[in-house]
């Protein structure tokens, strides 16, 4: 009985203002419930997606780091060996110098005598001015006269090898060595000797760091560097730069060279910027053959295929790789003095693992404060719906509760109770205030439409503007970005050009501050200093006139020009100087008459420039032609030659600034690269064309041709 009563009660029918209650609370918690535990999923699901992004991110910024310094110790690599290059050019210079036929300085006869223990000749009485050797196990075989002759003039170089040996750190010794064998050093090794019985005494002559230096061609500023050996001296393994001496008659006086220990070069360049004991920093020479590594690393490196490693294809790159079982991380870029190969190995997870273990940390940190933020929030949420339920329970069961007091009077047959028709009248002015409202809305949402048309007709107006705004910025900056460009190989080709000239000057004035040259040559020294500077200052005029003819400031002065009568001028004029040359000079007037509108002191300038070309990229005593012609309302001037040609890949550069075909800008040409840059420029403000071609006739040879359009009155 009992049990049957419990269940009647719980199927009793519950009050309205209870089962709406139950209602709000239902409809309120479940969905907030579920939206926390999306939210939660959804926020943590992103979080880890983000926090892998920003750890792919922050490694590939940490890698790029890597790469900078890399390039950063290139440069600096770079520079050392530059500065080793220097030193020898110096030095090239100076011997140069010494050694002229136009010098007739006087030195003191050398007074050798035999070392039986050293097995060589040196001078009786030093002076600690460098010394003077010649290995030899004849002790019969004295010196003679002219390799006395040549190493006392040698000695003139000991102020230029102290200097440089001592301004630059990883230079040990300098030293000339003579055709004949015999030499001139600086500073003299000290330290502890090899046996030398056992060994057989070879001549200097017959060593890498003589011979890769006759592979340097006379009269240019280049350096040879050799692969890595053992030294003579018990000085240990090292690399030499090199360099040939000869005299203006192009006769080998022989070399000069500058010596790098590599013991020293690891500790100044390779340990002093690549401190980590994880890593191994090792240079490799062109042939993938090893010259430096760090001494951590030296027993790993022996188990690697370097040549594989550090192939041509992955020359300035940066890539991933098993190596010896671990995975690694190998970076490596090109040194632009000697094309050798810097490279850096690193195991990755020393690369990377403090990026790692801070994102994983971070990763956990703000998981771990999402979830109990999460939590709060929905506990927050549940209190603020209860609250919220019993609020509403409370305004909406009063009325129902009125009207159901009044129902129950009315049932008791009490009708005392005032219950007017309000609720009609309440829904009549519901339904009049909802009209009223419709109304206002349609109002207002007619009056948005229209502002909304307004909004998107000035919107597309400012749209437009600021597209066009965006255009011409675009334009700006691409102009500024190429000015830059064209301002950064603006410099670089100037220093470069003005490098030989200036270091030359250089070493000339330091010559006759240390008192290397006499009082008596220093006239002499004076005006080579003097055609240096001239030098310069004719590359400055090219330079500034180029300069005025791009930026048109340098006004031509137009007048009617006869154009076969112009090319008569040109050809007698060219005529006499071709005799002299002793070079044969063709010309050929394909057509009569024909004018111009131009400026006859800027078209002889253009066409003296592609004669004088001619004679300096052909042979001596080649023909060179000269024709003139009329077609299609044009007037066009030819030069032609014979000489080594234009390669097919070179033919659109030819007109840039500074652009030379031999690449290197130190061929014994003498020239800027200016000279063609010119003559376009002037080309172009008289609307003509110049132009390059091979010359198909001789397989070889350039044909060069200047259209200009006719004048018609």
């Amino acid at each position: 009985m009992n049990r049957l009563k419990s269940i009647k009660a719980l199927l009793r029918p519950r009050t309205f203002a209870f089962q709406m209650l139950a209602a709000m609370l239902t409809v309120s918690l479940i969905p907030l419930l579920l939206l926390s535990a999306f939210a939660l999923q959804t926020v943590t699901s992103q979080l880890h997606r983000f926090s892998a992004l920003n750890t792919a991110l922050i490694e590939k910024n940490y890698i790029s780091m890597y790469e900078a310094n890399i390039e950063e110790q290139v440069r600096a690599i770079d520079t050392e060996l530059r500065l080793v290059e220097d030193a020898v050019l110096l030095s090239k210079a100076l011997a140069e110098s010494i050694f002229s036929t136009e010098n007739h300085t006087a030195v003191q006869p050398i007074s050798f005598l035999y070392d039986s223990k050293k097995h060589r000749f040196t001078e009786r009485h030093t002076d600690g001015m460098g010394v003077i050797s010649i290995r030899t196990d004849n002790p019969l075989a004295y010196p003679s006269p002219e390799q006395a002759y040549d190493l006392a003039l040698s000695k003139a170089l000991f102020p230029l090898f102290k200097s440089e040996s001592s301004r630059k750190q990883n230079i040990v010794s300098m030293y000339y060595i003579h055709p004949k064998s015999g030499s001139f050093y600086y500073p003299e090794y000290t330290g502890p000797l090899e046996e030398e019985t056992a060994k057989p005494i070879n001549t200097l002559t017959s060593y890498k760091f003589y011979s890769d230096a006759l592979n340097v061609r006379p009269k240019t500023n280049q350096v040879a560097w050799t692969k890595p050996y053992l030294d003579i001296t018990p000085r240990g393994w090292m690399f030499t730069a090199t360099t040939p001496v000869y005299d203006e008659n192009r006769v080998l006086k022989g070399v000069v060279a500058a010596d790098v220990t590599i013991e020293r070069f690891v500790n100044n360049v390779l340990d002093t910027r690549f401190g980590d004991e994880d890593g191994i920093a090792l240079l490799l020479g062109t042939d993938h053959e090893l010259i430096a590594a760090q001494q951590h690393g030296a027993g790993e490196i022996d188990q690697l295929d370097l040549a594989a490693l550090f192939s041509q294809d992955t020359v300035n790159s940066f890539r991933r790789m098993q190596l010896g079982g671990q995975q690694k991380v190998v970076f490596s870029r090109a040194i632009p003095s000697t094309d050798w190969i810097l490279g850096y190995i690193i195991p990755e997870h020393k690369l990377l693992e403090s990026i790692h273990a801070a994102t994983d940390e971070l990763s956990t940190q703000t998981g771990d404060r999402l979830i109990v933020q999460l939590t709060l929030l929905g506990l927050v949420a549940v209190g603020l719906c209860v609250i919220l339920s019993f609020y509403l329970r409370s305004k909406v069961s009063r009325p129902v509760n009125l009207l159901a007091g009044a129902f129950a009077e009315m049932g008791e047959g009490q009708f005392t109770a005032s219950l007017d028709d309000t609720r009609t009248l309440e829904f009549n002015q519901l339904l009049s205030s909802f009209n009223r409202m419709s109304l206002k809305i349609r109002e207002l949402m007619e009056q948005q439409s229209e502002l909304n048309q307004q909004l998107e007709h000035k919107v597309e107006l400012r749209t437009e503007e600021l597209r066009d705004m965006n255009n011409e910025l675009e334009a700006r900056v691409d102009e500024l970005l190429r000015l830059e460009h064209w301002r950064k190989e603006l410099f670089m080709n100037i220093s470069h050009d003005l490098k030989t000239p200036i270091t030359l000057i250089r070493g000339y004035i330091e010559a006759i501050n240390d008192g290397t040259i006499s009082g008596e040559d220093t006239g002499i020294f004076l005006r080579r200093i003097y055609e240096d500077i001239q030098t310069i200052n004719q590359f400055v005029r090219n330079l500034n006139e180029l300069s005025l003819l791009e930026t048109r400031q340098l006004e031509a002065k137009f007048d009617v020009v006869e154009a076969d009568a112009f090319f008569r001028d040109i050809v007698m004029k060219w005529e006499a100087y071709m005799k002299l040359e002793r070079r044969p000079f063709h010309t050929n007037q394909l057509a009569a008459g024909g004018r111009l509108r131009a400026d006859p002191h800027l078209i002889s300038r253009v066409i003296d420039n592609l004669l004088d070309n001619a004679m300096k990229y052909s042979e001596p005593g080649s023909p060179i032609t000269f024709a003139y012609e009329l077609a299609d309302q044009v007037a066009i001037y030819r030069v032609i030659d014979n000489g080594a040609g234009i390669p097919e890949e070179s033919l659109p550069y030819v007109f840039d600034s500074f652009y030379r075909v031999d690449k290197s800008r130190n061929s014994g040409i003498p020239g800027s690269g200016l000279g063609l840059s010119i003559a376009k420029e002037i080309a172009d403000i008289h609307g003509g064309q110049l132009s390059a071609m091979p010359n198909p006739e001789h397989g070889q040879g350039c044909i060069f041709s200047l259209t200009l359009p006719l004048f018609r009155a």
